[in-house]
């Protein structure tokens, strides 16, 4: 049974089409104002985005970029939110916590910003089209990593790397990586850490290997992820077995 369960973020980003998404609107003082005030972000500017669900077009207006606000849940938990970030064709929300959360936040800012017009009359935001996600967990599992690779490969790993010369005392850390796309194309990137596309699975950072306190990433709302996690951890210990 996994322990120690920890959900380091849920992000999420809500995707437009062309002009659904009024970010003159958006950047403009008093709405600016509006919505730091409405979550408490402690910084607000005017600025290009950093790319968290692919590249950030530079257009002008540039995008609007909110840092460390505050979020009460329905169940009255206080979530910190990391950032809101305003795209061209994209609102990304960062969480301290369940994408449940999230949820609330947009449905929130949507609550907020309905009454709110262009100048032509449409709504400053429309209708999303795609919904993508990430989420981060920690987690401490009931054996090492190295589970998941077959007996005679994690010997030889363990010779190979004997042949380094620093001693006996020495334990195998596996980072296990990988990603999904159609078949028969071409690959165009590989799977890696900080990739939001990408499912990865590492001891934690910070932590000694003994712990078997593992990070794991993947592109899931967090509770999808952690019902990954729960059939991985299962799924291993029947193999040990």
């Amino acid at each position: 049974m996994l322990e120690q369960v920890k959900i380091i973020t849920s992000r999420r980003a809500y995707e437009f089409g062309a002009d659904e998404l009024r970010l003159s609107m958006l950047s403009i003082k008093p709405v600016q104002e509006q919505i730091q005030q409405l979550f408490h972000f402690q910084t607000s500017t005017m600025g290009i985005p950093m790319a968290t669900f692919g590249e950030v077009p530079a257009v002008y207006p540039p995008g609007m970029v909110f840092d460390m606000g505050v979020w009460v849940s329905s169940e009255k938990q206080m979530v910190p939110i990391r950032f809101l970030h305003f795209e061209q064709r994209r609102i990304v929300i960062d969480v301290a916590g369940p994408s449940s959360a999230i949820s609330e936040i947009y449905d929130h800012l949507q609550l907020f910003l309905a009454p709110m017009h262009a100048t032509d009359g449409s709504p400053v935001i429309g209708q999303s089209e795609q919904i993508l996600n990430y989420s981060e967990i920690t987690a401490r599992f009931p054996f090492p990593l190295d589970a998941v690779i077959a007996l005679p490969i994690r010997n030889l790993l363990s010779r190979i790397s004997s042949y380094q010369g620093k001693g006996k005392n020495m334990v195998l850390i596996p980072t296990l990586a990988w990603q999904t796309q159609v078949a028969n194309k071409e690959l165009a990137v590989v799977a890696g850490p900080n990739d939001t596309s990408s499912f990865t699975f590492a001891l934690r950072a910070g932590t000694r290997p003994e712990e078997n306190i593992y990070f794991s990433s993947a592109p899931l709302d967090s509770d999808a992820h952690l019902a990954y996690l729960t059939k991985l951890e299962a799924a291993l210990s029947s193999s040990e077995r």
